[in-house]
């Protein structure tokens, strides 16, 4: 098969489609890109069995075909060609099937190996029994409130996805790694006839995050039957599936009866615990907490180096907690508004922030903080 496109986009393409793959594959078909010529129209194809990733761009060419090939060679090798059109051909070798794929850009050319066995996408046709649509900026917020407090520890697979509770008219992700918790709820049409909760893998919703443009929109479909899901946005589309586990009663660790209230000026605060966390042995940080005053503190005994600061805030009473000096800048930075609000019981109890606008709390994102244990 013989085609010409311009270089930016079908490289474009082929990174959004090697995230699809796993790191290391022992299958060549799990480190490959399918490339299928027809119609004027290229299409894409990469799997790791679970994922499936399928997207496609026009070109100059009545030609028909396909072509198997290493994908992580193809990506790096259109990542590093200059932008202007180029000229891909098949050319067949003396073994049976394998081909040379020639790229011919006007100023050099280059020849990888190949494989012209047809190769059949093995995707399913799903029974979808829910579908609705978010914008990329409504994606994208619920991928950024959410992905940071997702759990790596595999023998805990429901806690390394994003929980998706959809009603009809309000979508919530929860995400959670046992010491902290984001819950996002956004004003969404949905179609939902009753509650229906999903677990989305999280490497599914960064895939879907980093691959959507800014004026996309994407279709959700979920198809409970075979626990799957599917975005489509543009000409693509993600099929994944979902994590088939019980996630955990989160609700139930959300404290209602955090008395104690600080607002504080978000920036400032996150700054200031950066800093004072360098001189942290442990990676935490303390936070006393007076008279509309907090003092961040931390100290490494051990290299004799120690810091404190002070920020204003809006307190009237005396607190000392510590926190892990990274969950706490992570809550922080995935705030939106100008002065945060955080309500504390004791110091041994979580903490919950959530944004403020105005002097009003916004419901709309909790983030729950387990502070850690300080050698007083």
């Amino acid at each position: 098969m013989k085609f010409t496109v311009e270089l930016k986009p079908f490289a474009d393409a082929v990174s959004n489609a090697v995230l699809a793959l796993p790191p290391k594959a022992t299958d060549f078909k799990f480190e490959s890109i399918l490339l299928t010529l027809e119609k004027k129209k290229l299409s894409l194809f990469t799997t790791d069995g679970d994922i499936s990733f399928a997207t496609s761009l026009t070109t100059e060419s009545g030609d028909k075909g396909t072509v198997l090939l290493n994908a992580r060679r193809l990506h790096d090798i259109l990542r590093s060609l200059p932008d202007s059109k180029a000229e891909f051909e098949t050319k067949k070798k003396d073994a049976e099937g394998e081909v040379n794929f020639m790229i011919d850009t006007g100023r050099g050319k280059y020849k990888i190996s190949g494989s012209s066995e047809r190769q059949e996408r093995t995707e399913k046709k799903l029974d979808f029994d829910l579908s609705f649509s978010l914008s990329s900026k409504e994606f994208k917020d619920i991928a950024n409130k959410t992905l940071f407090a997702v759990s790596l520890d595999s023998m805990r697979p429901a806690m390394m996805g994003v929980l998706l509770e959809l009603e009809a008219q309000q979508l919530r992700a929860v995400s959670t790694d046992g010491h902290r918790l984001s819950r996002y709820t956004q004003p969404i049409e949905t179609g939902a006839k009753e509650k229906l909760k999903v677990i989305v893998p999280s490497r599914v919703f960064s895939i879907v995050q980093k691959s959507l443009g800014d004026e996309d929109t994407v279709e959700i479909s979920i198809a409970t039957k075979e626990a799957r899901i599917q975005f489509k946005f543009g000409e693509t589309a993600l099929t994944a599936s979902l994590i088939a586990e019980n996630y955990p009663n989160y609700e139930a660790v959300i404290p209602l009866e955090n008395d104690k209230k600080m607002i504080v000026n978000r920036a400032s605060l996150a700054s200031t615990v950066k800093r004072v966390a360098r001189f942290s042995s442990r990676g935490d940080v303390r936070l006393q907490l007076e008279a509309d005053t907090v003092r961040v503190s931390a100290e490494n005994a051990d290299e004799g180096a120690s810091a404190e600061e002070t920020v204003p805030c809006n307190f009237k009473e005396n607190l000392l907690i510590g926190f892990n000096a990274k969950f706490l800048e992570d809550a922080l930075a995935h705030l939106d508004t100008e002065e945060a609000l955080f309500e504390f019981s004791t110091p041994t109890r979580a903490a919950i922030v959530k944004p403020i606008h105005q002097g009003k709390p916004l419901d709309t994102h909790l983030i729950l903080v387990m502070p850690v244990r300080l050698n007083v």
